[in-house]
């Protein structure tokens, strides 16, 4: 049992473990793919580079030996039915008046000063049409031709053969004449080798010497040997055979190792790139987009690189951190909400006894102290009631419903003058539809959204405005396009078919004092207030802040260019279109 069981050992504070299969093919696979995972930028860098050059190099040397064959190919087909002409020595042959093939006997001591030239009368390769029709020819191997010995007719039927004297034997009057370079590179005509042949022979040196005289005297003993000392070679022109396409398969057998190697740069850059650099980043990017939404209900998947692996482990305890942190502030809240509840129920029975015990002191006893101490009983059930409002608030449910835009902006403009009469000032209304173009200029269109809501929350702005305000107040009410800064986008409603995204905008002035710095910073904070009173406990901005952001908006706090506080509210609405 004990051979059966996964083997594990710790190095260096790691934990490896091998299971008694590790030896199998996929537990390899899955050690490799795990190691090349974990390769840092560089060493995988590498990894592809050497990759790209070992195929690079074997797919050129592929490309070029194909380009090759081919190029030989068409070579062969180009020139099939083609000879090359030995180029020699010949010698010439009165008696058949052709030329016959021949050997150079060097019989100066290697000078090349006195040369014997040896040939057969009916020797192989005699210079014959049907002898060479007959004979076994022989190949070049470089050019795969065959190889025949030329002849009178073939150097003066192919203009591309040429006959030259090949040299030696000269005499010293030769030297003199010539200034030293006796050899003449004019070719020889066919017509006129006999008459030619005929008189170098005869002023030239004889190649004398022993071995010369043996092989002269061996010529004259036998008609088969033929001995000159004057020799020929032929030069045949190398005409050009090659086509276009062999000429584009030899360009392509030269570019094919660059081609090929910048095709496969591209590629494994390219790849690299996507495995290394932007995959990781991408999903390190898409993870900080959903901290940044507060939205830390996941965890990191694994990521390429030893590099970004280590960047995404410190992003995973970065969100962990803040997820813990958020859930202790969420408990707290919660806490201090049940809290307030608890506190606003415990506090509202012993308030119900002051008052009732109060109430029948007074019948019994009039007395201002009396009235004083109802005064304080009836705050402090105000202050209870407030604070079970509060708690309340956060579990209200918005309820949207279709209603036109312009009775939506009339219902508020009513609020807004009303407000401002109690409070014994004038209040001055301007409606702009900026998406007129779309639900036409009566504003006819439907708006999806909770007008009792937003009414509440246009009455404590309101109030509070006309608290401060010395002798106006305005209300802008404007519909406009939703843009990626407005509001809270997540609590906004689930776009519908056909509708358009919107905002509603509600913009209170006043000109009064306006807010102080604290007031800026804090104004829609709980129970904040700077003139705090028996009715009022500084939770009207509250109460209009937490209400707006439920309907996918917020609420800001400025003051004006002109003098005096101005509150900004939003509201993320959908425009049914008509």
């Amino acid at each position: 049992m004990s051979e059966k069981r996964d083997k594990a050992c710790t190095v260096g504070g790691r934990r490896y473990e091998a299971a008694s299969g590790n030896g199998t093919p996929g537990a390899l696979r899955t050690r490799l793919s795990a190691w090349w995972r974990n390769l840092p930028l560089m060493r995988s860098f590498a990894c592809y580079t050497a990759i790209c050059l070992v195929l690079s190099g074997v797919i050129s040397v592929a490309l070029m030996v194909a380009c090759l064959e081919g190029y030989r190919y068409l070579d062969r087909m180009e020139n099939e039915g083609r000879t090359e002409v030995d180029s020699g020595p010949y010698i010439y042959d009165k008696a058949s008046n052709e030329l016959v093939p021949a050997v150079s006997v060097d019989l100066g001591s290697g000078t090349g000063e006195r040369m014997l030239y040896v040939g057969m009368h009916d020797g192989i390769g005699r210079a014959s049409t049907e002898t060479d029709k007959e004979s076994p020819q022989v190949i070049n191997a470089s050019t795969e031709r065959p190889i025949v010995y030329a002849t009178l007719e073939r150097v003066s039927s192919d203009a591309g053969l040429k006959l030259y004297d090949w040299g030696g034997n000269y005499t010293e009057a030769d030297y003199v004449e010539a200034g030293g370079n006796p050899y003449d590179p004019e070719p020889i005509a066919a017509d006129e080798l006999a008459r030619y042949d005929e008189r170098e022979r005869r002023e030239r040196l004889s190649a004398a010497g022993e071995l010369g005289g043996a092989i002269e005297q061996l010529g004259a003993a036998n008609d088969e040997i033929l001995t000159s000392n004057i020799g020929y070679y032929v030069s045949q022109a190398q005409t050009s055979t090659e086509t276009t396409l062999m000429f584009a398969l030899r360009i392509a057998a030269g570019l094919a190792p660059f081609a090929v190697l910048g095709i496969l740069a591209t590629v494994f850059f390219r790849q690299f790139c996507r495995v290394r650099l932007a995959e990781p980043l991408g999903s390190l990017h898409h993870a900080a987009e959903r901290i940044a939404a507060q939205d830390l209900d996941f965890t990191f998947g694994a990521v390429a690189g030893r590099e970004f692996a280590g960047l995404a482990s410190a992003f995973e305890r970065m969100r962990a951190s803040l997820e813990e942190a958020q859930r202790e502030l969420f408990e707290t809240a919660e806490e201090r909400r049940r809290l307030n509840a608890a506190f606003a129920h415990d506090l509202r029975t012993p308030v119900t006894v002051l008052k009732g015990t109060l109430e029948m002191m007074e019948g019994k006893e009039p007395s201002p102290h009396i009235a004083t101490l109802q005064g304080q009983v009836e705050r402090l059930q105000s202050y209870a009631q407030a604070m079970t409002g509060i708690t309340k608030l956060e579990d209200r449910e918005v309820e949207r419903g279709l209603v036109a835009f312009s009775v939506l902006a009339g219902d508020l403009g009513r609020t807004a003058r009303t407000l401002a009469s109690e409070a014994g000032i004038a209040c001055h209304v301007a409606v702009r539809n900026e998406l007129a173009d779309v639900c036409g200029s009566t504003g006819a269109a439907e708006l999806c959204v909770d007008a009792s809501l937003v009414e509440e929350v246009l009455g404590n702005v309101m109030s509070n405005a006309c608290r401060f305000a010395r002798q106006r107040v305005s209300l802008a009410v404007c519909l406009r396009r939703r843009c990626e800064t407005d509001g809270e986008k997540a609590s906004a409603p689930d776009e519908a078919e056909g509708a358009l995204p919107a905002v509603l905008d509600l913009t209170v002035t006043d000109d009064g004092p306006g807010f102080s710095a604290e007031a800026l910073r804090r104004g829609c904070e709980s129970f904040f207030s700077e003139q705090k009173s028996a009715e009022h406990f500084g939770l009207g901005l509250t109460v209009a802040s937490m209400l707006a952001r439920l309907h996918g908006g917020s609420l800001e706090l400025a003051n004006d260019t002109s003098g005096g506080a101005l509150v900004h509210v939003t509201f993320a609405v959908e425009l049914a279109k008509p």
